[in-house]
């Protein structure tokens, strides 16, 4: 238990009656459990271990990290804009002329975080997203980002976490362009 939580229960158990005691129990202990949840979330400076890099197949350069489930109605918004920008990456990709060149693009990848592997796959095929996703029903990869929400996109530039995004986002495709532009 950290210091910050310790110090006050002890101090309180020593000067004040019992209900107060009880309050700044259960307040401390909380504050203990939401502190230590968010502790092992990714964050932005943080090196992505290898595990997830490898399950997502990322490589060098910069990916767009967008955690998803089909329950999410943003996600229901945001995913055809994303999946659209998927495109327009793809074919800078194929096409490298000088013009392309300076034209920022990265890899979109996503993290489908549906318990049922049937919904996200269905999900996955009403949106026709065809950018690799990460079916994670076991919540092993969402455990490691551990999202305060969805949708959540992390930019990740040489297996670090640039940026993170939680929420909704109007134009989202335009946002992680400009993003991207920033993080070149």
């Amino acid at each position: 238990m950290a210091l910050h939580t310790i110090l006050p229960v002890f101090f309180l158990t020593k000067h004040t009656g019992n209900t107060m005691k009880t309050i700044l129990l259960i307040y401390t202990t909380l504050l203990f459990i939401l502190t230590t949840e968010s502790a092992h979330a990714y964050k932005v400076g943080d090196r992505v271990d290898q595990e997830a890099i490898d399950a997502l197949q990322l490589t060098e350069g910069i990916a767009v990290v967008d955690i998803f489930a089909s329950w999410c109605a943003s996600c229901k918004i945001e995913l055809p804009l994303i999946n659209q920008l998927n495109h327009t990456f793809s074919a800078l990709k194929s096409s490298p002329t000088d013009n392309n060149h300076h034209k920022t693009h990265a890899t979109i990848v996503g993290i489908d975080m549906d318990e049922s592997l049937s919904d996200a796959i269905q999900f996955q095929k009403e949106l026709k997203l065809d950018f690799f996703i990460y079916n994670d029903n076991k919540q092993t990869l969402v455990s490691k980002f551990n999202p305060i929400g969805v949708p959540a996109i992390y930019y990740i530039k040489d297996g670090v976490v640039k940026k993170v995004i939680y929420g909704a986002v109007e134009h989202i495709d335009q946002v992680i362009q400009a993003d991207l532009e920033a993080l070149k």
